[in-house]
């Protein structure tokens, strides 16, 4: 909650005012307030409040002669005049010394309102930490780390009691969603379209039924946590909610807020997989769709499913390995949906078997200045979304002869070459800039900042954070990829 603190000559003004205002709802408390400028001038120097209103005509100190003592002693805080006069000259007198409003008497509630809601979004942007620290002190996890989250939700005016936890809001788009208009939430950008909302469980609810009545486009790519998390779930409860916003690639028919799937046990909805012949596997994996619509599946079934295809046919002897996919974002843009994915598994494995004709994969001569065009391509899109099956389609090459030009020119693989070009720049980036770490995550390539974190930790030896202090510490160049 942020303070206010009231200055009127009048106790009768201030008992008004207080009484008008829905002080809580907007995210303030009144802590205090004063029927004259030298009383207020001690008082505020005592609460040292975010926001006061000050009536501009006052015996002894007027409002704007508060207002420079106030500056004068380095008291920062929104001021905002209220008076009887609408006098133009004194309001604009006010505006020119620095004052953040100015409302008449008698006190409009929705214009007092409408200014608290600005001061709080000014306030919010000035003391709340920037994204990336919030976003290291999730994937932190330390009991030091929760209690100063604790303090961020409380400096954005949520609280959690025992009762009423928090929920966390997970949404899948290019925009965050104006929600913190309608109730008090934390937004934290952690990837390329994707924002977490954390928020008390009430408002959650609230916000839940007025979802309820919007059509299914505007559902989609949105998703909830459990209900009743405090900070040290916050990790585990973003993977939950990012499960249920992926319920438009999963074609679930019922779009539910609670996890509906029966089994995160891979080997039992998939045990089938591994037995009998091809046609059985296919008709196994058009069983396996029927469960995705159902919602007994979610997209993180899917991607194991399609991994273990992946893994099938590398078991058959075609070479397969970079065609591997490693997040939801990556599945999400190689595919439409669950159903293009099973097409795309039963293409391979029809092709496996020689039921459709593709392109000889084995390496030929003279193929180097296409290499070489694909490689630029590479070094200056790497930002971007790459996967070995678009370059299949953009370079009108089958996969399996990118991957073996990758080991033929590079004596590396195609994902160890992009994973380099990816980190390298990162760690530019943190040793030569002050950028926040989540948006150079974006910029290299990675949509999503936790797995970017743990990439980076793979290769540098050292998370993100870690690594940007040392350089700084040690300002020396890290060894290359």
């Amino acid at each position: 909650m942020y303070k206010v603190f009231l200055v009127d000559d009048e106790e009768l003004v201030i008992k008004s005012l207080k009484a008008t205002v829905d002080w809580k709802g907007s995210g303030y408390e009144v802590a205090g307030y004063a029927l004259s400028g030298e009383e207020a001038v001690e008082a505020v120097k005592r609460i040292r409040p975010d926001v006061i209103f000050s009536d501009i005509r006052m015996p002894g100190m007027n409002g704007l002669e508060l207002k420079k003592r106030l500056d004068d002693a380095g008291v920062s805080a929104k001021f905002l005049i209220v008076s009887g006069l609408a006098e133009f000259a004194l309001a604009q007198k006010a505006i020119q010394n620095g004052i953040s409003g100015y409302c008449l008497k008698p006190f409009d509630e929705m214009e007092i309102t409408g200014y608290l809601r600005k001061f709080k979004r000014e306030l919010d942007a000035y003391r709340l930490l920037p994204e990336g620290e919030i976003l290291d002190l999730i994937e932190a996890g330390t009991p030091e780390a929760h209690s100063r989250l604790r303090d961020e939700l409380a400096l954005a005016g949520i609280a959690g009691s025992e009762k009423d936890g928090l929920r966390i809001m997970l949404s899948v788009r290019r925009d965050r969603l104006p929600i913190h208009e309608k109730i008090p939430c934390l937004t934290v950008r952690i990837g390329y379209r994707k924002f977490i909302y954390v928020m008390a469980d009430r408002d959650a609810d609230e916000l839940m039924a007025s979802f309820d009545s919007e059509d299914r486009q505007f559902l989609k790519g949105i998703g909830f946590s459990k209900r009743g998390i405090d900070p040290a779930g916050f990790a585990q409860a973003i993977q939950n909610a990012e499960l249920q916003a992926y319920q438009y690639f999963t074609l679930a028919e019922i779009f539910t807020w609670e996890e509906s799937w029966q089994t995160n046990d891979m080997k039992s909805a998939f045990a089938m997989l591994a037995e009998g012949d091809d046609q059985a596997f296919i008709a196994q994996l058009d069983s396996l769709q029927a469960m995705f619509r159902s919602g007994h599946l979610n997209i993180r079934h899917a991607l194991l499913l399609y991994n273990d295809c992946i893994s099938q046919l590398s078991r058959k002897g075609r070479e397969s390995d970079e065609l591997y996919l490693y997040s939801f974002e990556q599945l999400a843009e190689q595919f439409e949906d669950v159903q293009d994915m099973i097409d795309d598994l039963k293409r391979l494995f029809q092709e496996e078997k020689g039921q459709i004709d593709h392109q000889q994969v084995s390496v030929q001569p003279g193929r180097s200045s296409t290499f070489s065009v694909m490689l630029e391509y590479i070094n200056e899109h790497f930002g971007e979304d790459i996967t070995i099956l678009g370059l299949s389609k953009q370079f009108n090459l089958n996969p399996n002869y990118i991957s073996q030009l990758f080991r033929k020119e590079l004596d590396k693989t195609f994902t160890e070459y992009l994973t380099g070009l990816r980190i390298n720049r990162a760690s530019e980036l943190l040793r030569t800039t002050s950028i926040p770490i989540n948006e150079i995550a974006d910029h290299v390539g990675y949509k999503d900042y936790f797995y970017f974190s743990k990439m980076f930790k793979k290769i540098m030896g050292v998370p993100p954070r870690g690594y940007r202090y040392d350089q700084n510490q040690n300002n020396s160049n890290p060894a290359p990829f």
